[in-house]
């Protein structure tokens, strides 16, 4: 087992997790569901946090069996010593692919909205090289970080949503299931994939205080995240329009344009951009950190820290290919997401081997 120092709380774990899957309300995850959705884009919103809580069962009834132990360490008590560092090589091979698309989802977002001039590689490096940090310190230092920010970048995105309130027609949100039942609910089971991306926790388990800390942070975390990603949507679709909002990447910098706050108080978009930077940064973060702690468990290593710099590396070379934002969306959305799924299999499978096998202390989760 490796060392990791600190201890995560269930509501640290919370938080952390809220703030991965957030980032994405700043970028095209409202598009998504507008897409899916159209004027019912709330209900597809809300459709998918209860298929993601429930996708996510097998993770948490998995943590019951196996209190206090990463997905290193189970994948190789419960699949054997060749099989499960496989199935744990897996895990942390997408971890990174999503760290890839998160890391070059922040550079072009930064470039279009602030300073087009900008060359990528810049931002890039500068990220990374923030993340390598992070992950140096530890799961709990990037789990703290989050903690401290989340007050920040709830209350900036808050102020945004309640001032375009003024600017909603509500006519906008019908009607019912949009562009049908069968497309909202088919749309709804493709984005639920989002839910892999609690496996970050599932990742650095033996970080957690107790494992009910780790189950609570993945299931108050999902509910946080579908809670406010409804809200987002609702308001975007009802100031904007579903036309508008299915077409604009970014929803929430476009909200905060709309505000006027007075002659001396402008361009207010400016700071939704900065709030965008600490929680895309913390995502980045968490998910590279827990991309390279699974590799390191997939290949028994002692200790995590000397793969950061050759991880780091490869993440921000791939992550310039992409040709451009449109690539990237398109990355995301066709092969990240369905990929999310054979992640979301593996606390499945084992879970079953584990109960087959009779691994693990079932029901011991103190």
């Amino acid at each position: 087992m490796q060392q990791f120092e600190g201890h995560i709380s269930a509501r640290e774990g919370s938080v952390l997790l809220f703030t991965v899957l957030g980032a994405m309300l700043f970028l095209q995850y409202p598009q998504y569901l507008v897409r899916i959705g159209g004027p019912a884009a709330w209900q597809a919103s809300i459709l998918i946090t209860l298929f993601s809580l429930v996708a996510v069962l097998p993770m948490v009834f998995l943590v019951r069996r196996f209190p206090g132990e990463s997905l290193a360490d189970i994948s190789l008590q419960t699949a054997g010593p060749f099989v499960g560092p496989l199935l744990t090589l897996a895990v942390s091979f997408w971890l990174l692919a999503v760290s890839v698309v998160s890391l070059r989802n922040f550079t072009d977002t930064f470039i279009n909205t602030i300073l087009p001039q900008t060359p990528p590689s810049v931002l890039i490096v500068t990220a990374t090289a923030a993340a390598v940090f992070s992950s140096y310190r530890g799961a709990e230092a990037i789990a703290r970080t989050a903690y401290i920010l989340l007050p920040l970048i709830a209350a900036g995105v808050l102020s945004v949503l309640v001032f375009s309130l003024p600017r909603m027609d509500t006519t906008l949100l019908f009607p019912l299931w949009g562009f049908g039942f069968r497309q909202t609910l088919l749309g709804s089971l493709y984005l639920t994939s989002v839910a892999a991306e609690a496996i970050a926790l599932l990742a650095v388990g033996n970080v957690f205080r107790t494992a009910r800390c780790l189950q609570h942070s993945t299931l108050q975390g999902i509910l946080l995240f579908g809670v406010t990603a409804t809200f987002t949507v609702t308001v975007l679709v009802a100031t904007a329009g579903p036309p508008v909002a299915r077409e604009d990447p970014f929803p929430v910098y476009y909200l905060a344009r709309l505000i006027y706050l007075g002659r001396f108080l402008q361009r207010t978009e400016s700071l939704i951009v900065l709030l965008w930077m600490f929680a895309a940064g913390t995502r980045f973060s968490a998910l590279f950190h827990a991309g390279v702690a699974s590799l390191s468990g997939a290949l028994r290593l002692p200790e995590y820290r000397p793969l950061l710099f050759p991880c780091a590396v490869l993440v921000s070379a791939l992550s310039l290919l992409p040709q451009d934002y449109v690539t990237v969306i398109r990355l995301d959305r066709l092969v990240i997401r369905p990929m999310g799924f054979g992640a979301l299999a593996v606390p499945l499978l084992l879970l079953i081997l584990a109960a087959i096998r009779g691994k693990g202390a079932a029901g011991n989760a103190t």
